[in-house]
């Protein structure tokens, strides 16, 4: 038998349905595989204000929070404390949070990781002057500076 002879194979739509498949499934796995290695690690933290002297109160409550590289800070007018926020702050980015008690109280603030472990802490050095506490989230827990 010879070349000639020999019967040459058919292309069938199944044997071309196939491959495009097969392409199509691989290429979507690329993609996912990209997409997740630039997904940005997040955290979840909690920022805390309590009063240690004096009212209460705060004259200004000012924060920080990033999310998917969005980076804002927020802050409120006269707050009662104690006073919590939970927000949502990119991998290496600084978490900040400052605390300005009312008339000549003082202050103290702190910074929690997922809502248990302390990260940061910070109180007024004196009556009437802000607590700020600040830390620059890592990559992974273990790791906080």
């Amino acid at each position: 038998m010879t070349d000639r002879d020999r019967p040459k194979p058919r292309i069938t739509r199944g044997g071309v349905l196939l491959t495009v498949s097969a392409v199509t499934a691989c290429g979507l796995m690329l993609f996912g595989a990209v997409q997740l290695r630039n997904a940005q690690a997040a955290w979840s933290l909690t920022y805390e204000a309590t009063s240690t002297g004096g009212q209460p109160r705060a004259a200004e409550v000012r924060y920080r929070h990033s999310d998917s590289g969005d980076e804002r800070e927020e802050k409120t007018g006269g707050t009662r404390l104690p006073w919590r926020k939970t927000v949502v702050v990119d991998a290496g980015e600084e978490a900040w949070l400052e605390v300005r008690p009312a008339g000549n109280g003082t202050a103290s603030c702190r910074i929690l990781l997922d809502g248990e472990r302390q990260v940061a802490s910070g109180k007024s050095p004196g009556p009437g002057e802000p607590a700020v506490c600040r830390v620059t989230t890592s990559g992974t827990s273990q790791q906080w500076r």
